[in-house]
């Protein structure tokens, strides 16, 4: 007898699977597990909420299509722009992809949303923050022990350019502090190791905060915050907080700053700077831990002042000054354009 459910199954019956053992089981950051908690969580309102379903009595059988094209407007209805829509529609499908993998029986209804084509969306040029900018950002940090703990953290974050993930999850033997040879050991998407030099007077920084933070309390998380006596490793959500409010501090002396500023940025950041400082894309590739490198091409974005030289090469110089193409010949052109 076949005990596996069909598709009239409860929709969420796998969910607590999803979220809590196959996300984390494939390395997904925390980051994107709470993307996808979040989906599933504006899906479940939207059943309850919106169309006054039973929770308990939806099924597989009724996320059609048209059941996610009513979700996807409802979102619109509520201020989402279309790429957050898109991204809730990647979290279902990626949710009946793996509902699909422990049920054969939903594979037909996961193969139908799949053919739910996301909105064509203008991709923007994602904004950076200036070498200049940053420093303003860290000066916003009040000049007391935890200011000065997170000021160091977005100073490790800007300056090896790595995921927010990476960084809150740093041990203090992770360091390798002796000159000159002082790097950090990073594990990113899928528990990867790599390894980034620390350079100029960040190993002295961190020597000094490692002294006085971490080493003081005797325990070998590096970044940290205290909950009822114990260190305890700080959130993604807190370090966004935090370079969110130090950012909207530094906008009142340069308004010029993204209105929206995160951890990401800073990664994105460091990158440009970089690549429009002479690193070759594939070094800029390995720096951040890019399994392949056309994932790093959206960072390679040339500067005003690289086009600028290239462009300066390419246009021929002459010691007389170059005349016109139509000196000489108004009265021709004048014809042919209808004109007396």
């Amino acid at each position: 007898m076949n005990n596996k459910p069909q598709p009239n199954a409860f929709f969420f019956l796998y969910s607590y699977d999803f979220l809590e053992m196959y996300l984390p089981g494939c390395g997904r950051s925390t980051h994107t597990i709470e993307s996808y908690r979040d989906t599933l969580t504006l899906f479940k309102r939207f059943v309850t909420i919106e169309k006054r379903l039973d929770l308990r009595r939806f099924t597989f059988n009724d996320c059609t299509c048209d059941f996610v094209f009513s979700f996807l407007d409802w979102l619109k209805e509520n201020g989402n722009i279309e790429t957050t829509r898109n991204h809730r529609l990647m979290g279902l499908k990626g949710y009946l992809d793996y509902c699909a993998y422990r049920n054969v029986a939903i594979e037909s209804i996961a193969n139908q949303i799949e053919a739910v084509k996301p909105h064509p969306t203008i991709k923007s040029e994602k904004p950076v923050l200036t070498d200049i900018q940053m420093s303003l950002i860290l000066r916003q940090a009040p000049n007391d022990r935890t200011g000065r703990r997170n000021a160091i953290l977005l100073l490790l974050l800007y300056e090896t350019a790595a995921r927010v993930s990476e960084i809150v999850n740093l041990r203090v033997s992770d360091l390798h502090l002796a000159l000159p040879e002082s790097y950090v050991k990073l594990f990113g998407k899928g528990k990867k190791e790599r390894i980034v030099p620390l350079v100029d007077k960040l190993p002295a920084i961190l020597h000094t905060y490692v002294q006085e933070y971490p080493a003081s309390l005797g325990t070998d998380i590096l970044f940290y915050s205290m909950h009822r006596g114990r260190p305890e490793v700080l959130s993604v959500r807190s370090v966004e907080a935090i370079l969110r409010q130090y950012a909207e501090d530094a906008r009142i002396q340069d308004p010029t700053l993204p209105p929206k500023t995160h951890p990401h940025m800073l990664r994105r950041s460091k990158a440009c700077f970089l690549y429009q400082h002479g690193m070759p894309i594939e070094q800029v590739s390995t720096l951040l831990g890019h399994s392949q490198i056309e994932t790093t091409r959206v960072y390679a974005k040339p500067s005003l002042q690289q086009l600028r030289s290239v462009i300066e090469k390419i246009i021929p110089k002459s010691d007389q000054e170059q005349l016109p193409l139509w000196e000489g010949k108004e009265d021709e052109i004048s014809k042919r354009l209808g004109l007396r």
